[in-house]
């Protein structure tokens, strides 16, 4: 039986057209999934249900929402009377960021209790009842810590279970769930998107899952929409979509994922796709020397909370050569990005020793540079491309000329893949694949002899990460540079890496060559990491 159906839905500015002539219904009690990389109208087409697009956006088309006496409601051009009327009682939304997505003033039970009087529960008793079940219900069983806490005391995936709480507080009949496990590591995304398929099967609604992954979304979803460009361009169950795609964008979405039988090779990206058939492009890796690069001795942090100790790292050891790519693996919490800020000096070590042997006196941040997770905020909003380089330059060869600097940065953004005009541009000019690319840019600029990647590929799309990972491979090689690369996924880990180390709660689980360590893991927790490659 339908419960949503949407005809002929174009959204567009004065100039262009983002979302074209798309149709697709939803029936009761089903998840479906929409597939498709950044830009291609997923997000704005689910923001249509309850005029929630910007104002500057025009929305054409009928999206015709069916309740339970079969009478049917037309959301498009509805007041906003009728619209707060829907929101939370028939439709809900999870949206991407629960972090950016809840009021990080507010503590976590006012914000759930906010909601459940907007769907007109009256009564404080009542209130407190009904948030307790919906907790309950996301499998939040510490009642009075989660109501107390503030967003940051959560961990990403306590915090999402809140927002899917706070989206059931209505009842409603459909749960749109906008990329709601984009950057968790693989077990958590698993348990989340695990819970929403539960919770859809257990009380009967339905969900449009929105991701720009096949295979997170394979396992747990009825059928699958894939969206290109603004269009959707197939559709069909799982199995038809996964096992007999027909169209070479779907193809494509399936091959850019990292995984260790393509290792030595470069990933395909979407660009790779034509009606020519693909050549796989061999990798060329960097040599691995016997001189040691770092040494990493009984690494301690201990942090302080509500006067209370928390150990955040327990006695961490590994070697680097140079020339090697080490993955350094776990779960958010694991202690990965501890470790980092402790290697570039961003944080204090509590005990241990850090040796680093390079070949020359210059200062730490010489050799020694981080591209970080989120390059949307790594960048200055108010600093032009290459002023943002000559920074660095200016910093670290501060011998070179303005003539001098100005080429550097023109053949720093052509390492990159980008043009030398992009140095006179805003970071909001790009999109999110080539703010890492001007990320990656400026810590070159530097010239280090060591890259930490701090989950830098995690927020991307598959196709982007795949271009981004190709591109360190290859700057690995030009560059003469050994690259520590932190990440939750086991899977870009196994492809680009030589040597894995996985750490769980502050530990150590295990570490070895890569090929060893895929082959025959030792631990549970990596076998389990293992399983979901």
């Amino acid at each position: 039986m339908t419960l949503l159906r949407v005809s002929h839905l174009s959204i567009s500015t004065a100039s262009l057209s983002l979302v074209k002539d798309v149709n697709f219904e939803i029936q009761k009690g089903e998840i479906l999934a929409v597939v498709g990389e950044s830009g291609s109208g997923k997000s704005l087409t689910c923001l249509s249900f309850l005029n929630l697009l910007p104002a500057s956006l025009k929305c054409t088309g009928n999206i015709t929402f069916f309740d339970q006496n079969a009478q049917t409601t037309e959301l498009l051009g509805m007041s906003s009377k009728q619209r707060a009327s829907l929101a939370l009682k028939k439709i809900s939304y999870i949206f991407q960021e629960p972090l950016s997505a809840l009021n990080p003033v507010q503590k976590c039970g006012k914000q759930i209790l906010e909601n459940i009087k907007l769907c007109g529960i009256k009564g404080e008793t009542d209130q407190l009842a009904k948030a307790k079940e919906l907790l309950e219900m996301v499998e939040l069983h510490d009642f009075d810590k989660v109501m107390n806490a503030y967003p940051f005391e959560l961990s990403g995936g306590q915090r999402q279970r809140v927002m899917i709480a706070m989206a059931l507080a209505g009842n409603p009949d459909l749960i749109v769930a906008d990329e709601p496990t984009t950057a968790l590591d693989v077990l958590l995304q698993e348990e989340i998107l695990g819970l929403i398929q539960k919770l859809c099967r257990q009380y009967g609604k339905s969900v449009l899952l929105v991701s720009h992954d096949l295979d997170a979304v394979r396992q747990f979803s009825d059928r699958i929409l894939v969206m290109y460009k603004g269009e959707i361009v197939e559709s069909g169950t799982v199995s038809d979509i996964i096992e007999r795609p027909q169209q070479l964008y779907t193809k494509a979405l399936l091959s850019c994922k990292p995984r260790p039988d393509k290792k030595g090779f470069a990933l395909k990206t979407i660009a790779d796709y034509n009606e020519e058939a693909v050549i796989d492009r061999p990798l060329t890796e960097l040599p691995v020397s016997d001189e040691q690069l770092l040494k990493v001795q009984l690494l301690h942090k201990e942090f302080y909370k509500d006067h209370k100790k928390y150990r955040a790292l327990k006695g961490v050891s590994f070697e680097m050569k140079r020339g090697q790519s080490i993955g350094l693996i776990g779960e958010s919490g694991s202690g990965k990005s501890t470790i980092s800020k402790i290697l570039v000096q961003l944080e204090n070590a509590s005990g241990g020793q850090i040796e680093y042997d390079f070949d020359n006196e210059l200062p730490l941040s010489s050799n020694v540079q981080m591209i970080f997770q989120d390059p949307f905020s790594a960048l200055n909003p108010s600093l032009k491309i290459g002023a943002t380089i000559n920074e660095v330059i200016a910093q670290h060869q501060s011998d070179l000329s303005a003539s001098q600097r100005q080429n550097l940065i023109d053949e720093l953004l052509s390492k990159v893949g980008l043009q030398a005009s992009d140095k006179n541009k805003y970071p909001s000019d790009f999109s999110g694949g080539q703010r890492q690319r001007i990320c990656i840019a400026r810590a070159l600029a530097a010239k280090p002899k060591l890259l930490i990647c701090d989950e830098s590929t995690s927020a991307l799309d598959l196709s982007v990460q795949a271009q981004i990972l190709n591109l360190l491979k290859e700057l690995q090689i030009s560059e003469q540079l050994s690259i520590l690369m932190i990440t939750h996924s086991m899977a870009v880990a196994a492809w680009f890496c030589s040597y894995l180390i996985v750490l769980k709660d502050g530990y150590i689980v295990e570490q070895g060559k890569t090929s060893v360590l895929i082959d025959h893991p030792s631990a549970d927790y990596t076998k389990a990491m293992v399983a979901h490659i």
